[in-house]
């Protein structure tokens, strides 16, 4: 039997770090959970994604973020993994918190006092989120693999993967 987990990242954890729609916070733990089971894991890999949710007090310079002495001996300071799933919750929640599933399909509301705000904003809200929370996760990463030994389970392998950024490689001009 899978045990259920909970979010490393609180609801109120996530609105002190890039607050949310107090709407949406029931849809919040499914949103966090996708995120930690996905995009973390691919971060971090599976086993140490695992072992930091059944632990989490094991991890506490690493969640919450600590300085360390990076590897030119400046003192820098990361500011943990909580920091960067609040980026990464946010990230997925501004492309999934205006959709409701109902027994006819997906819908969206719509009110008179209100406008939608356009694909290309969510896209923008969407990517400038996942660019902070990488640029945050880089150095979370060195922390870790300056700190190797206290970190076996960290996956290599799957941390460097890069991260996808589409890219806008030709425009096109038509006149009539």
């Amino acid at each position: 039997m899978i045990q259920q987990l909970t979010p490393l990242l609180s609801l109120q954890e996530q609105q002190a770090i890039k607050p949310i729609s107090k709407n949406n916070d029931r849809k919040y733990e499914g949103i966090a959970l996708e995120v930690e089971n996905s995009k973390l894991r691919e971060l971090i890999g599976a086993a140490f994604l695992y072992d930091i949710q059944k632990n989490p007090e094991n991890y506490t310079n690493l969640l919450e973020g600590v300085e360390f002495t990076d590897c030119n001996g400046n003192a820098v300071q990361h500011r943990g993994l909580k920091y960067v799933l609040a980026y990464l919750n946010y990230a997925s929640y501004v492309t999934k918190s205006f959709i409701q599933d109902t027994y006819t399909g997906l819908k969206q509301k719509n009110i008179p006092e209100s406008e939608a705000v356009s694909d290309g904003t969510i896209k923008r809200l969407q990517l400038d989120a996942q660019n902070i929370a990488m640029s945050e996760w880089a150095m979370v990463k060195e922390y870790i693999e300056l700190n190797s030994k206290d970190y076996p389970l960290f996956s290599c392998s799957s941390a460097t993967k890069k991260h996808f950024t589409p890219r806008i490689t030709t425009i096109r001009k038509t006149i009539r």
